[in-house]
């Protein structure tokens, strides 16, 4: 530590701020695209064939440019990286070497051993401690019983005993000293289970002393491994040493990561000022031909207004001229052609003496009509179906002269077109579905056409349309009064039962 360089602990003090910088340059380099300007209004009152042609720029190629530049960039940004994970592994010192790493995970290993034996050292000693208290118990049990007795064994108090009933058996002596022998005696036989117990802490303090001797043999193998592992871990810690002292030799190259980081950071910053000038200069292009398309756009928009407003003239006099021919018009003019169709339809299956007087009627046309012939209704022009009286028409197409037709003719069922029915129900009417009908049809529609030459002008869509709002809204009020008055009577009826519950509730 002694021998680290003042750049590199000045490196140390700053690494912090350094940190944040790298993280701040990993950032993405994209920036955003700036909004585009309106054009001034001088640029505005340039004609557009007075402007030069803008082409639009190539997004492509600016991509391509900046990616190129990216891709620098993150190539600088792994470096950055590798120099901060390297950096700040040596400061944390979690960046020590493998050959320190081995070093250290044998020297703890030894240590290890080393606390291990030790513990199994101090518990060695605790058991001699022990052994000791022991034995000096035993051997205060030994030297009382020993003071207490007169003779060390058994066989010695029973010779003894013998040479005392001996004496007494085979002497003359007073009372007196016969009981003082009896009594000798006695104390003798009573010192017997003294000389067991004597004997017992002998045994126990032999077998004390032979353990604590154990013990302390323990011991000494357990101090001679101790001294092994101790020379051991002394190796491990002049190895680890070593390593160490090559590991901070190699520390010397920090100066030069912090030098080549500070090249590098400047490299990035100065491509990612040109990414940003690249996409400066594309946004100004872009702005440029927008504002050309603008100009484009509003003047193709001037030009459409133009053609729009003479369109919409020419369509306004069209409108006008249309609305003044209309006006002119007979509103009824094509219920009056149709019902003048009906009656000529409805009048061949009329019976010939009522069809001779519908013919002395005086037909009047509105002005513009055409009066249609008798063949075109055969032929169904106007989209009659006919009856069903084939044969008659076979006979007209064979070329034979028509027969005149009775006075009272048959029925005839007849047969329409879906559209036919159309044309029967403008005037109101159904369409018959056999020629007997046709006499009463025929008068109604003699009728018609009388009250079609006087009839008022018709209802403009308009005032249709607010004659049916009236109606609606006249029904949609009705509607409501009637659902307010059912409410109220509902009101009524609730609150005349709720009385009546009252007046029941105060009569009980």
């Amino acid at each position: 530590r002694a021998s680290t360089p003042a750049s590199y602990r000045r490196g140390q003090a700053g690494h912090k701020m350094a940190d944040e910088e790298v993280v701040a340059e990993q950032a993405p380099a994209e920036a955003e695209t700036p909004a585009v300007e309106e054009p001034t209004k001088a640029e505005d009152d340039v004609p557009l064939e007075k402007r030069k042609p803008v082409p639009k720029p190539d997004e492509t190629e600016l991509r391509n440019k900046i990616n190129e530049e990216q891709a620098d960039i993150e190539t600088i940004q792994a470096r950055l990286n590798e120099i901060k994970e390297s950096l700040d592994k040596r400061e944390a010192g979690r960046g020590d070497s493998k050959e320190v790493q081995e070093a250290k995970s044998r020297m703890s290993e030894s240590k290890q051993v080393s606390r291990r034996m030790a513990s199994e050292k101090r518990a060695i000693f605790d058991e001699i401690s022990a052994a000791d208290d022991m034995r000096q118990q035993q051997m205060d049990l030994t030297q009382r019983l020993k003071s207490q007795l007169t003779h060390n064994s058994i066989e010695a108090i029973d010779s003894k005993i013998k040479d005392l009933e001996h004496a007494q058996q085979t002497q003359s002596m007073s009372v007196k000293d016969e009981k003082k022998i009896l009594e000798e005696i006695k104390k003798l036989n009573a010192n017997k289970p003294m000389i067991k117990s004597l004997e017992e802490a002998k045994d126990a303090l032999d077998k004390v002393t032979q353990h604590r001797s154990s013990l302390y043999n323990r011991l000494r193998e357990k101090n001679q491994e101790l001294t092994v592992v101790k020379e051991e871990e002394e190796i491990h810690r002049a190895a680890l040493e070593e390593a160490k002292s090559k590991d901070e030799a190699k520390r010397a190259d920090i100066p030069g990561l912090y030098k080549e980081r500070d090249e590098l950071r400047k490299k990035m910053k100065d491509k990612r000022d040109l990414q940003r000038k690249l996409r400066d200069e594309f946004n100004e292009q872009l702005k440029q031909w927008r504002d050309y398309q603008k100009a484009v756009r509003d003047a193709k928009q001037k030009e459409y207004i133009a053609y729009k407003a003479a369109k919409q003239a020419e369509y306004e006099a069209a409108k006008k001229a249309y609305e003044e021919e209309e006006a002119k018009r007979d509103p009824w003019e094509e219920e009056k052609m149709i019902c003048e169709q009906l009656i000529d339809f409805v009048s061949k299956y009329v019976p010939k003496e009522v069809e001779t007087k519908v013919s002395e009627a005086k037909i009047e046309m509105p002005a513009g009509a055409k009066m249609m012939k008798k063949a075109d209704l055969d032929d169904e022009d106007f989209g009659f179906g006919g009856a069903v009286n084939t044969k008659k028409k076979n006979a007209k197409k064979k070329g034979k002269p028509e027969a005149s037709a009775p006075v009272k003719a048959k029925v005839v069922k007849l047969n329409y077109a879906p559209a036919d029915f159309a044309l029967w129900e403008k005037l109101g009417f159904s369409a018959p579905s056999t020629s007997e009908d046709c006499p009463e049809l025929l008068k109604k529609l003699e009728d018609k056409r009388e009250w079609l030459k006087t009839a008022p002008p018709k209802k403009t869509k308009k005032q249709l349309q607010e004659e049916k709002e009236a109606a609606e809204k006249a029904e949609k009020e009705a509607a409501e009064a009637a659902e307010k008055a059912a409410a109220e009577e509902a009101a009524k009826e609730a609150a005349a039962a709720a009385e009546v519950a009252a007046a029941e509730a105060a009569e009980k």
